[in-house]
């Protein structure tokens, strides 16, 4: 790609991302309210959740967590998974962390709604097996919803849910 071509290029996807961070886009679209500075952080939190759940790195997963969060797991008898070693105990045993996924996100569907330094967030895994053979396949999909909250500038799951997004749905959401 020329530097020209790349210019032009990022330029549209700044619109593009622009749109999502302030809401320009239909209902059917990201839904997302709160100021961008928010909202930015709040997109790196999901993108770093999504980057511990695919390279399995557990400090990284709990450092996204408030160290009295909660994981309520629909259907999950164990559940909820209160405080730091319950969490901790929880990913380490999750699909993710005992098997070699990549986890991806459809970003359409991510619903944001930021007042202050607290927030409601959801947004849906789905996770990729043998991502780089032929014979992959889609290993899991879920949801992670609920409240998060913004502690000294940088934003952490405090209390959350989790649970199927099945079947695949454009439009449906599993959660509340």
């Amino acid at each position: 790609m020329k530097r020209r071509d790349f210019v032009h290029y990022a330029a549209g996807a700044a619109f593009g991302v622009g749109g999502v961070m302030t809401g320009a886009f239909s209902p059917a679209t990201a839904q997302a309210s709160g100021s961008d500075e928010r909202l930015g952080g709040i997109y790196q939190l999901q993108a770093a959740f999504h980057r511990a759940k695919t390279t399995q790195d557990i400090d990284l997963m709990m450092s996204l967590w408030h160290p009295d969060g909660v994981l309520m797991v629909q259907g999950d008898a164990n559940s909820p998974y209160s405080g730091f070693d319950r969490l901790r105990t929880f990913w380490l045993g999750s699909g993710s962390f005992t098997h070699r996924r990549v986890s991806l996100v459809p970003s359409f569907k991510i619903q944001i709604d930021a007042h202050g330094n607290r927030a409601f967030l959801y947004f849906e895994c789905h996770d990729v097996g043998n991502f780089d053979l032929a014979d992959r396949s889609i290993a899991s999909d879920t949801f992670l919803a609920g409240r998060i909250s913004r502690v000294e500038d940088r934003w952490v799951f405090v209390e959350m849910t989790a649970g199927r997004a099945f079947p695949l749905s454009v439009d449906t959401y599993y959660f509340p």
